[in-house]
């Protein structure tokens, strides 16, 4: 519901064959998208309600290597 909605879309969507979805800017995320879809707006609280859903992290980039732009892309899969 939330990945489908119009409001959230600049935030969260699925990716182009629909196996995984990506969420941007992690920040502004959890403050204008979480609260309305959750009792919280902490992105911390929302990745295990996620893996619930059988969504995990995919890591693209290895540690050493991630910029403060990819720590602000997460993609569940």
């Amino acid at each position: 519901q939330m990945i489908a909605d119009a409001k959230s879309s600049h935030f969260i969507a699925w990716t182009e064959m629909g196996t995984s979805f990506v969420v941007s800017n992690v920040s502004e995320f959890s403050r204008s998208i979480l609260g309305s879809h959750f009792k919280h707006n902490n992105f911390s609280s929302f990745v295990p309600q996620v893996n619930m859903y059988g969504f995990h992290k995919i890591n693209r980039t290895p540690r050493a290597q991630r910029t403060t732009s990819d720590a602000q892309t997460w993609e569940f899969s």
